[in-house]
């Protein structure tokens, strides 16, 4: 099946879905695949139960689709989902998404199309390919000496903090959910330790009451 005169979009999370949304609007022809059940990308899946977003929902929306006044400051996964789809419904996106078709291959052609497989049968070929499937899909997994017999887990495999309940836990990395894992650690595990590879500012989500990401600060000195 050959699509020549149009773009492939894999992906239909949050970038995704503004990618296409630009290319429809400046009316360019591309056909929109992701391997869920439905769009969202990483809010529809792969998250823990009790996550939220870090930056605020004012910095974290689409600058033309402002997030529900009755939202919280920090949304919840299943607020950020239905906010996303409910920018789908808003533009018309949702109804181009073919959801649950997983790309197997994408090779270059020397005639400068694209060779796509869809669900390693389906052949397309396109003038271009727009990869949007998030750097969240695949964890990524150091090599610890004794770990094949060690009680391991990533944090993309976390869902509630009854995997931590009457466990110590040690905690590798200091990015926003190993902040979130270590702090459920602490409160239902037997003790909660992090481990960090270098140095981490630590900042609050709130100051004075405001979300940290609505405040005209990011132009001040660390130090500040």
């Amino acid at each position: 099946m050959t699509f020549r005169n149009k773009l492939l979009v894999i992906g239909a999370g949050p970038i995704g879905l503004a990618m296409a949304k630009a290319l429809n609007e400046r009316g360019i022809a591309y056909d929109h695949v992701d391997a869920g059940p439905g769009i969202g990308g990483n809010w529809r899946h792969g998250l823990y139960a009790n996550v939220h977003i870090v930056s605020s929902k004012r910095t974290t929306a689409f600058a033309d689709f402002p997030m529900p006044e009755d939202y919280p400051d920090f949304p919840s996964a299943a607020q950020m989902l239905r906010y996303l789809e409910s920018y789908a419904r808003r533009f018309g996106l949702d109804e181009r998404v073919e959801c649950g078709r997983q790309v197997t291959a994408v090779r270059p052609l020397p005639n400068d199309t694209w060779r796509v497989v869809l669900d390693g049968r389906e052949e397309r070929h396109y003038k271009g390919v727009v990869v949007c499937n998030g750097h969240h899909r695949a964890p990524r997994w150091p090599s610890y000496p004794g770990q094949e017999t060690a009680n391991i887990i990533h944090a993309h495999d976390y869902r509630e903090p009854a995997q931590l309940a009457g466990k110590r836990v040690l905690v590798i990395g200091g990015g926003n959910s190993a902040c979130d894992i270590a702090s459920e650690a602490a409160r239902v595990g037997l003790s909660s330790d992090m481990s960090l590879r270098s140095g981490y500012w630590f900042l609050p989500k709130t100051f004075l009451g405001r979300p940290l990401t609505d405040l005209p600060i990011w132009s001040l000195p660390v130090f500040m």
